[in-house]
């Protein structure tokens, strides 16, 4: 089975204006995407599109909308003239957690029939109830396993202590017995933050999970928690806080692309979507 569990940490350090950084543990869920049916049939906590201690829902993922988390994302692939041609998608994510859920950022690893890495597509929300999907385009990336390395433009409002005029350079090793992803952040040329996470592979059983559950019972609820905790710290740092800009161009354009592809089969050409959070 391809599916496993990463269990590790997340570390983030700000840079400019002021110093400032927190780690806490965590566990995410690396799931093929075609394995889910099997998951829930032979691990006892885990269930799709119901509750149970820990489960995945389709409608926390991509635009929120009815239909397979898998086929959409192949469709967001195919409008950009990525074809797996049968390769398969991955998803490192939290799921459910007691029926709550919130992901910061969601990675879908997107690999051709060879296994190489054709495509990364980074699923970000934000407090606000938005989503922004980043299609990083694996074709040209180092190949031979090397880490892969993508730079996007920042489409999407996150954090009120961060401006619009942002990049994100992402480095994302290959995935295995351990897991490295880091996600650097510039702002107007400058680095203001990184973002580090780091785990080692478990099985995906019903013991693992229920391991899991037992180090981490309140994994989902910390992260929204550990947002607000660490905003709350960075204002009384005296960090400036930006309102909410609004709606981006690029924003618009992702759901203007999704809306086209309503109706459409599993493998009919979509474009990125935007929707609304995983909520409880």
């Amino acid at each position: 089975m391809n599916s496993c569990l990463y269990t590790g940490w997340v570390h983030h350090r700000r840079h400019h204006p002021r110093v400032h950084d927190f780690r806490y543990r965590l566990f995410l869920a690396y799931l093929d995407l075609d394995e889910l049916d099997h998951i829930g049939r032979t691990v006892a906590p885990f269930s799709v599109n119901r509750w149970n201690l820990w489960s995945f829902f389709d409608r926390d993922h991509v635009d929120g909308r009815p239909g397979t988390t898998s086929g959409k994302v192949r469709r967001l692939l195919a409008h950009h003239g990525i074809a797996l041609d049968g390769g398969t998608i991955a998803l490192l994510t939290q799921c459910r957690v007691l029926g709550y859920v919130f992901n910061p950022i969601s990675l879908y690893y997107c690999h051709d029939a060879s296994g190489a890495l054709a495509a990364v597509v980074a699923e970000v929300d934000n407090t606000f109830g938005e989503r922004h999907l980043y299609l990083l385009d694996g074709r040209r990336t180092a190949a031979g396993g090397a880490t892969a390395r993508f730079r996007c433009a920042k489409e999407m409002h996150v954090s009120p202590f961060l401006a619009m005029d942002c990049t994100y350079d992402f480095e994302l090793a290959p995935v295995g017995d351990r897991l490295s992803v880091v996600i650097v952040q510039h702002e107007g040329g400058r680095r203001v933050l990184d973002a580090r996470l780091r785990g080692r592979r478990k099985p995906l059983t019903t013991r693992t999970v229920a391991d899991a559950l037992l180090r981490y019972p309140c994994v989902t609820l910390k992260t929204i928690t550990a947002i607000h905790v660490e905003a709350a710290r960075l204002y009384l740092k005296g960090i400036p806080f930006l309102s909410h800009p609004g709606e981006t161009a690029a924003q618009r354009r992702q759901r203007a692309l999704l809306a086209a592809g309503e109706g459409q089969g599993e493998h009919a050409p979509a474009g990125p979507s935007e929707g609304g959070r995983g909520r409880p």
